[in-house]
This record gives C-alpha cells, sequence and structure tokens, in this order.
C-alpha cells in the first residue's frame, strides 16, 4: 500500500518541481508572460500528464461547504483588517495613508484578475489535483481538523510561492492553504469556495495594502 502511495505522487511532484524551476527563472529574469505561462502550466499538465484525473464537478459549490466558507469569510473581513494594521504600523513601522478612489478601484481590479491568473489555476492543481487526487490515500488527520494529505499539499503550497516570488515570506501562504484544503474537504472534493475564498483574500488584501505607505 504504501508502495502504490509513493508511486502515485512521483510524477506529480517532478512536474510541481518543473513548474517551480521554471517559474523562478521567469521571475528572475522578469519574463513579462510569466503571468500567464504559470497559470496554464498549472491548468493543463495535470490532465495531460496524469490520464488518471478526469475532474467532474470539480468547480461546483455544494452545501456542505457553504456554512464554514461564510463562518470563516466573516471571520477573515473582521479580525484580519486590525491585524494586518497592528503588523505593519506597529511591527513594521509603516506609515497609514489615505488611497484615492482611482487607488481603490486599482487594487479591486488587481484582485479580480488574480482570480483568472492565480485563484482558479491555484486551486484547480493543489486542491482539487495534489490533494484531491495524487495525496488522497493520506486522509489520516492530525489534531482531528487537518488531514496529511492537506498538510502536504499546504507546505508545497507554501514553498512554490516563495520560489515563484523569490520571497521566503511567501511560505507564509501555508497558512490560508490549510484553509483552502478544509473548504475542498468540507465540500466532498469540490473547489468552488476554496476558490472563493482566496478571491476574497487576494481583493482584501491588496486593499489593505493601499492604506500602508
Amino acid at each position: 500500500m504504501a508502495e502504490k502511495k509513493l508511486s502515485k505522487i512521483i510524477t506529480p511532484i517532478l512536474l510541481l518541481a518543473a513548474i517551480s524551476v521554471l517559474s523562478f527563472f521567469m521571475n528572475k529574469y522578469r519574463i513579462l508572460a510569466r503571468h500567464f505561462i504559470f497559470p496554464l502550466l498549472l491548468f493543463t499538465l495535470p490532465t495531460a500528464c496524469d490520464p488518471l484525473f478526469r475532474p467532474k464537478k470539480l468547480f461546483l459549490p455544494s452545501k456542505e461547504g457553504l456554512k464554514l466558507f461564510l463562518w470563516v469569510t466573516l471571520a477573515t473581513l473582521v479580525f484580519y483588517p486590525p491585524l494586518f494594521f497592528a503588523y505593519n504600523l506597529g511591527f513594521m513601522n509603516r506609515a497609514l495613508a489615505t488611497p484615492t478612489t482611482n487607488e481603490l478601484m486599482k487594487a479591486v481590479t488587481k484582485g479580480l484578475i488574480a482570480i483568472a491568473v492565480a485563484a482558479i489555476p491555484e486551486e484547480f492543481f493543489f486542491r482539487g489535483y495534489l490533494q484531491e487526487h495524487v495525496f488522497s490515500g493520506f486522509d489520516k488527520k492530525i489534531l482531528k481538523i487537518i488531514s496529511l494529505k492537506n498538510l502536504f499539499t499546504s507546505i508545497l503550497f507554501g514553498l512554490v510561492h516563495a520560489l515563484a516570488f523569490l520571497d521566503i515570506t511567501r511560505a507564509a501562504t501555508f497558512f490560508p492553504s490549510l484553509l483552502f484544503g478544509l473548504f475542498t474537504e468540507k465540500s466532498k472534493g469540490r473547489i468552488f469556495y476554496s476558490i472563493s475564498y482566496h478571491v476574497v483574500s487576494n481583493i482584501l488584501a491588496f486593499i489593505l495594502w493601499t492604506f500602508v505607505g
């Protein structure tokens, strides 16, 4: 059983390694098309290289995941902004800024663009493919909340972001990734709510950064 699990993850991990290395060099040399090439690879490689991965109803919402999504989204909107400002203004000594309407609109626009270039392809690859297909046999829970498949996927999610953006602090995406994984598990493997929360998180972050100088 252990050998079957190991053989199942070798090809996907090699794919992810190849994507990460390519992303690293695209960012290092500032290749303009990198923002489109990376999500395209996340979308096409799983179905092209893994004949066993044929997702069905992956993007549809589910009744099971709605309640968790609403509660977590509400908690994020209430608690994340104060923590964001406390960290940036108090700990990082940044100044508070007053954004213009144009700057706010640009932040929202960036968040909406990120739906296509980040939220959807990343959730498709990491949650739909890696977590629910590649690591599907690792269902054992840690502290009765986080499954091993969610943990493994989130570790890779953080590492890839750190490498892709050439910034070690991006590894902190490990933590929201755990939430994305919970939404997917609660939704019986569907990624509608993980995408939705990914979008909310991105737009909120872009807006909050306009208030920091």
